[in-house]
């Protein structure tokens, strides 16, 4: 668990994962410069709990810096990250052991909450972890994330990716083709407008989809070329982890360069061949199945539609 100035709930999350049904072998806390009550309340609990073992950042070091040295701390065999806010279901690390087999990560359901009014959408599909799909946003939370300690060898460009260590995680093990899911709810998920990552549901359907395409046309070049700039790393990521290990020469790295290729490229002959690759992987790029015919023609509209999930570029 990473901390910064998580007071308000933070006794609730240590609770919850104090009382697991799994034997654990360690809780390590690491703190990136609280300046609220955080600190006091670790310690009070560490004093109580010898799993607990605390460790405070000199300087703040970040999201990324914060979770990637603190994992750095971990001895055991699996590892799972958990946010300072939340609700873990007493039986989370277990089923994930029990889920998780000789894959790299296993992920699993985790069910919004709001306790101050924050508006919150639950989606309870299973997602989709294709590579494909994985390669424009993250579809599994780091706060229900249980890996495996040997995924972190394999890191590519810890410090340089711009891109937060959950999707880093996440991208490893899919790229692996080692990653799976548990069908259940493991983690009650707090929203709240003062989390890190705190953002309202956004719909796409009826006058809204009509209002996200004329948004996609009349900002398509910024977010074009915002786009390019992704595909450029995650092509490098690609190749940096196929660099570290053969287990990432997998069909799936083959696909996303390919697609990579065409969103860097530019032109309209690469959009067309951007157009029948979607076409041809349809299955493997939206969040949830859908009717075939359904599927197809959002295929063909793809292409302009994955630039929407970078709307927050667009001032």
């Amino acid at each position: 668990m990473c901390t910064y100035n998580g007071a308000k709930y933070l006794s609730e999350q240590l609770d919850s994962i104090l009382q697991q049904d799994y034997p654990l072998l360690e809780i390590i806390v690491q703190d990136d410069g609280s300046t609220d009550e955080t600190w006091q309340i670790l310690e009070s609990y560490s004093q109580k709990e010898p799993l607990i073992k605390l460790y405070r950042n000199e300087g703040i070091h970040g999201i990324n810096g914060n979770f990637f040295s603190a994992l750095k701390h971990a001895s055991g065999d699996y590892i799972a990250i958990s946010d300072q806010d939340d609700i873990w279901e007493k039986g989370k690390i277990s089923k994930q052991v029990d889920s998780i087999g000789n894959n790299l990560m296993c992920g699993g359901f985790s069910k919004p909450f709001s306790s101050d009014g924050f508006p919150i959408k639950w989606d309870s599909r299973i997602p989709c972890l294709h590579l494909l799909r994985l390669s424009f946003l993250s579809e599994i939370p780091g706060h229900v994330q249980l890996i495996r300690r040997e995924l972190l060898e394999y890191l590519p460009m810890e410090s340089t990716c711009p891109y937060l260590y959950d999707w880093q995680l996440q991208f490893m093990a899919s790229a692996a083709e080692q990653l799976v899911f548990t069908d259940e709810v493991l983690v009650n998920f707090r929203r709240h407008a003062n989390a890190a990552t705190a953002s309202k549901p956004v719909s796409n359907r009826g006058w809204e989809g009509i209002r996200t395409l004329f948004f996609l046309c009349k900002n398509y070049r910024i977010l074009r070329d915002f786009s390019a700039q992704r595909f450029s790393i995650v092509k490098d990521f690609i190749e940096h982890l196929q660099q570290e290990s053969p287990i990432f020469h997998t069909q799936s790295t083959k696909q996303v360069l390919e697609m990579a290729n065409l969103y860097i490229s530019t032109g309209f002959t690469n959009y067309i061949k951007l157009v029948f690759f979607c076409l041809k992987h349809h299955d493997k790029l939206y969040h949830a199945p859908t009717k075939w015919w359904k599927s197809i023609l959002r295929a063909a509209y793809f292409p302009l539609y994955s630039l929407n999930y970078y709307r927050g570029i667009v001032k």
